[in-house]
């Protein structure tokens, strides 16, 4: 009887652990890196619910997209092209004030086009340095901006749709 009260104890101290303790210790930009890399994973998935997780409501960058903008160019990029191969580089994070932050980092992105194998950002020796600026909201750090990115692998044989609203936002 008493050692089946030390198991439950233990069972008990653990869970406590894993609920309310290890989530305090995990740092700031851990969390960050963490939600980078949900993000990434959610392209290459082309899982539009898990990437909008990510993006506040309040987004607005200097091409003059804001949140619904995001998710209208997601939306028709995840329908036109398939095979997200995303190659992120150099994550850094820099804390700048209580709740406000940015990463910065090299990206590449390739996709299946047409049957055929391009990028859709950067190229084989040029990646873009992107900056994202974060804002804690709720307790999740939400991206707000972003910066740096060109679309130099884009083509004119892109379908017109994507063509027109990739060439008004970058």
């Amino acid at each position: 009887m008493r050692g089946k009260r030390l198991v439950i104890a233990l069972a008990l101290a653990l869970l406590i652990y894993l609920i309310l303790v290890r989530p305090l210790l995990i740092s700031e930009e851990a969390r960050i890196r963490k939600g980078v890399k949900e993000g990434v994973q959610a392209i290459e998935n082309k899982d539009l619910g898990k990437c909008l997780r990510h993006v506040s409501l309040h987004y607005k960058d200097e091409y003059g997209l804001t949140y619904l903008g995001v998710k209208k160019l997601l939306t028709q990029i995840f329908y036109e092209f398939d095979a997200f191969e995303i190659d992120l580089r150099n994550l850094r994070i820099t804390l700048l004030d209580k709740g406000v932050a940015s990463a910065t980092f090299d990206l590449k992105v390739k996709v299946n086009y047409g049957g055929q194998r391009i990028y859709l950002l950067g190229s084989g020796g040029f990646s873009n340095r992107i900056k994202m600026s974060f804002n804690k909201e709720r307790g999740r750090w939400k991206v707000t901006q972003v910066e740096g990115v060109q679309a130099h692998g884009i083509g004119q044989g892109l379908p017109k749709v994507v063509r027109i609203c990739l060439d008004n936002t970058v």
